[in-house]
């Protein structure tokens, strides 16, 4: 074999050699740093089979769910608000808008520096408020439970559930409005400095 070839060739085994030792050690290297990642910290894959089906598949609303209740959409704080006309969050469009409702203005009638004439006046209100929330909840609340115990007996058909939704959506409407309505006829007593001062004692920018 001529002299050229013979260099030819351990030149191209050298090569070869040094390729595998720098991919063998490449590798190495790559699988202590998988070893060295403390377990339970792999991402991807290594979370999923860490997850047991149960655990997957739990819903959100478990923990607050009460199988005793009569009405379970709601929460039982939310229910007992309803019951006493509070607020229960039924007011949130004209609270977070700007718009103050009775309650916290008369709670807040010093900081406002209502007249007496004002404070009378949003009494007024609150009490008329009270007066038409409590019924109109305890109607809300009643068609709230027959459309949930219709699911829970199975006696719920395809044929009146629109008629049961319908009824619990217009009674809810009904309950909004009440609330708002009071919100309307409480900042119509109110100067704008005092709703002003209002939202800012609330926390609202």
């Amino acid at each position: 074999m001529p002299m050229p070839h013979v260099i030819s060739r351990l030149i191209t085994m050298i090569g070869v050699s040094v390729l595998l030792a720098v991919a063998l050690g490449y590798g190495l290297q790559g699988t202590g740093a998988q070893d060295a990642t403390p377990a339970g910290h792999h991402g991807g894959q290594g979370q999923d089979n860490d997850a047991t089906p149960e655990a997957s598949a739990r819903s959100p609303y478990a923990d607050a769910y009460d199988p005793d209740a009569s009405i379970r959409a709601l929460s039982a704080e939310e229910v007992e608000q309803i019951r006493q006309g509070g607020g229960a969050s039924l007011a949130l469009p004209a609270e977070l808008n700007g718009v103050p409702g009775p309650r916290h203005v008369f709670d807040l009638a010093e900081e406002l520096a209502l007249s007496r004439d004002q404070q009378a006046q949003v009494q007024g209100v609150y009490d008329r408020f009270r007066a038409d929330a409590i019924p109109a909840g305890e109607r809300y609340l009643a068609a709230e439970q027959a459309l949930e115990e219709g699911f829970r007996t199975g006696t719920l058909t395809e044929e009146n559930l629109a008629v049961r939704v319908a009824e619990v959506s217009r009674l809810e409407g009904e309950l909004v409005t009440i609330h708002l309505m009071a919100h309307l006829q409480t900042a119509d007593l109110l100067t704008p400095e005092q709703i002003a001062a209002y939202n800012r004692l609330r926390g609202y920018p």
